[in-house]
């Protein structure tokens, strides 16, 4: 089959068609029945499916609500620690300071060495 044959066959086999009668409606009709068909009524189990996923989306909000919580108590707890430690170092450096003062001796320093 030489070139021009092949190009001869393509046309004839890519020429418009009249669709038969009816074939519009035959297709829309099947198309309606197919939807029919595998459209499901919404049952008990896709609600209770429904209801676990709010229940976790319920608890998992309260978790993390609770996390959050917990963390800041844990950060204000850090906070009057460090505090408190700043003020136990200053009373320290305080008492330590007057004690140095108070055992401060004179050496006598010997010259000519």
């Amino acid at each position: 089959m030489d070139e021009r044959e092949f190009e001869e066959k393509m046309r004839a086999a890519l020429r418009p068609v009249e669709a038969p009668d009816g074939l519009a409606e035959r297709i829309i009709r099947r198309a309606e029945a197919l939807a029919e068909r595998t459209r499901k009524p919404v049952t008990q189990q896709a609600w209770l499916r429904w209801g676990a996923l709010a229940a976790l989306l319920a608890m998992g909000s309260f978790g993390i609500l609770r996390w959050e919580e917990k963390k800041r108590a844990e950060q204000i707890e850090a906070r009057k620690v460090a505090e408190q430690f700043t003020m136990a170092m200053n009373i320290t450096t305080r008492k330590m300071a007057r004690i140095q003062k108070n055992l401060v001796v004179e050496v006598p320093l010997k010259r000519g060495h």
